[in-house]
């Protein structure tokens, strides 16, 4: 929980210090191999569904932050602490449900689907490996 602040001085040192948590937590993880993997992971997954079984979706339902690991340097403070809030209430809620029936009426749309993340996801990835060659320019071994 954030504290609270007293006078206006306060508040804006609050608000730095979450704002360099943010900001330290997405350098970290972009350009990290763990998101290579993730990304890599999905460009393959809508791919070979966008060729070969265009009327489907693949299922990536297993794919979790907690599951995967976050680096340790990861802490997104009180920015964290609402999403891990909105992904428990979403987990509670009936959304999965109305994901359901919003693919079961938009059945003629999968291909689209396919085709839009596919792409999304292969410009993040190429993205994330611009990052990695940025930040390490030279091999080693």
């Amino acid at each position: 929980m954030v504290r609270q602040p007293k006078d206006l001085a306060e508040a804006k040192q609050i608000f730095a210090e979450e704002k360099n948590k943010v900001t330290g937590s997405i350098s970290a993880i972009a350009g990290s191999r763990w998101l290579l993997a993730i990304l890599a992971t999905l460009v393959i997954a809508f791919g070979t569904h966008l060729a070969f079984a265009p009327t489907r979706l693949p299922s990536v339902g297993g794919i979790s932050l907690a599951a995967v690991g976050l680096p340790p340097t990861v802490d997104f403070g009180f920015a964290g602490d609402q999403a891990k809030q909105a992904a428990e209430a979403a987990a509670n809620s009936e959304a999965r449900t109305r994901a359901e029936e919003f693919i079961t009426t938009n059945q003629d749309k999968i291909p689209i689907f396919n085709a839009v993340v596919f792409g999304i996801t292969l410009l993040l990835l190429f993205g994330n490996m611009w990052i990695m060659t940025k930040r390490r320019p030279y091999s080693r071994g």
